[in-house]
């Protein structure tokens, strides 16, 4: 048994209708999720006491990879993950003459029931948007402190290698199963 014409375009108006209020509450929502992801931000930078430009948004992929060719921009673009979080990249830049390293950071945001919940790369927690924030800054800052108060030679690289400087100067990636070097006496991993 077939609908009648008038049956299916009530059906239709009815989904279409349904449709375009879903499509504005998610507006709604994504543009909440831009304004708390700029506070963020701003949260973070009065955090690490540093200068606007130190700390800037950068344009994630759908799949959530950082896109260099795009640059840094002055708000979050916003990328929907998997996982119901709504995602933008930050970049914390360390510059001085004849130096730059850049940390990439991808966050990712999500509000239920009037509660934010951040997604900070592998940390996950609530953020409440009054009050103190120091105990979350410094969780999710904890990885780059360990980070740079490691030495970089003994540091494991992505692969697996650690980089040591050999006896005659140059930089070497080594697998992680051969002995450490001593960096401070000088000597290559042995064979």
């Amino acid at each position: 048994m077939s609908a009648s014409p008038a049956a299916t375009a009530t059906l239709y108006q009815d989904l279409h209708a349904k449709a375009m209020a879903w499509c504005r509450d998610f507006a709604q929502y994504k543009e909440a999720c831009k304004v708390f992801g700029e506070q963020l931000r701003v949260d973070y930078l009065t955090y690490l006491g540093a200068r606007s430009t130190d700390l800037e948004f950068h344009v994630l992929d759908e799949r959530l990879e950082r896109v260099p060719s795009e640059g840094t921009t002055l708000s979050p673009r916003l990328q929907v993950g998997d996982d119901g979080f709504l995602y933008f990249g930050l970049t914390l830049f360390f510059k001085e003459t004849g130096h730059c390293l850049d940390e990439h950071i991808r966050v990712g945001v999500q509000r239920s029931r009037n509660q934010w919940k951040v997604r900070w790369g592998r940390t996950e927690a609530l953020y409440a948007v009054s009050g103190s924030h120091t105990a979350f800054f410094d969780r999710v800052t904890a990885p780059l402190v360990d980070k740079f108060a490691t030495p970089f030679h003994k540091v494991r690289g992505q692969l697996g290698f650690v980089p040591y400087v050999s006896n005659d100067e140059h930089l070497v990636l080594a697998p992680v199963g051969e002995a450490r070097i001593v960096a401070e006496k000088g000597e290559s991993p042995a064979a």
